[in-house]
């Protein structure tokens, strides 16, 4: 499954994503102004069934614009988290960081740079970006994303304090969500993700795999999918099933991929080589 931008250019594809958001707001004013009158014109004639309906309307329109700016955002995303092409979204990105003077829609392409940064394995660029990054409020679905690439960056330089300490923010946030919220849950599923993310596949138990099986079914994304599917077969090597192993890394290859998880395929291709040799 590609995004809907797959066969357009960086160009092609903000001013498509930017003319999406420029509708978006055009039609929440119009809905507005209409409800408005129609609420007004019913506190005016004493129709207070109309005045109701009108605020009414209004409620749900405001949910109705946070939802479909929400799939736009989403859609956009999809650029890297379906399609794997990072150089096209890094350049959507960048241009779009330099026609906006928005501190809190550069906050938010900043961050969107820094997972280019680390699916480009350039580290140490993505955690200077989340170094200037600023989050308003505890519970900042920003903030959480930001966390969670924190424990990843430091994960990969096995820097086990700061990783740690940022796990420990994601716990504390999760906590912080309405018991049986969609928040709540995403968060929580994070912290078991991460926790077994920086345990070593040679840790792993066979109840560690089958929550990776698990959860390789439920990710709607391409590339969360292709990282889950390396983590397994790193889990595959640890226990010499190499034919497994070899043959899901081959079938990797045909996919669209990013730089990180392709050095990832290979190193793990050639892990398999040896133990074959080695045998």
């Amino acid at each position: 499954m590609h995004s809907v931008f797959a066969d357009m250019t960086a160009e092609e594809t903000l001013a498509h994503h930017r003319g999406t958001l420029r509708a978006l707001r055009v039609q929440h004013i119009v809905m507005v102004l209409v409800l408005g009158a129609m609420a007004l014109f019913g506190a005016e004639r004493g129709m207070l069934v109309l005045y109701l309906l009108g605020l009414a309307g209004i409620v749900a329109t405001f949910l109705l614009f946070f939802y479909r700016l929400a799939q736009a955002v989403s859609q956009f995303q999809d650029i890297l988290w379906q399609d794997a092409d990072v150089a096209k979204y890094r350049s959507a990105l960048e241009t779009y960081y330099g026609q906006t003077k928005r501190r809190s829609t550069q906050n938010m392409l900043e961050l969107e740079l820094a997972f280019c940064d680390y699916f480009d394995g350039v580290d140490d660029a993505a955690l200077e970006r989340l170094a200037r990054l600023t989050f308003k409020g505890r519970k900042n679905t920003q903030r959480l994303r930001s966390l969670n690439l924190q424990v990843l960056l430091y994960n990969a330089r096995n820097d086990i304090v700061r990783r740690d300490e940022a796990l420990d923010r994601i716990r504390t946030m999760a906590a912080q969500y309405r018991a049986g919220s969609k928040l709540a849950a995403t968060a929580t599923n994070l912290v078991r993700d991460l926790e077994l993310r920086c345990k070593p596949v040679e840790q792993w138990g066979e109840e560690d795999a089958r929550y990776i099986r698990e959860q390789m079914g439920l990710a709607d994304k391409r590339l969360n999918r292709i990282g889950l599917r390396l983590r397994l077969d790193a889990y595959e090597l640890t226990h010499s099933r190499m034919a497994e192993a070899a043959c899901d890394l081959a079938a990797l290859g045909e996919e669209p991929i990013v730089p990180r998880y392709e050095t990832m395929r290979l190193q793990l291709l050639h892990q398999a080589e040896r133990q074959v040799i080695d045998k």
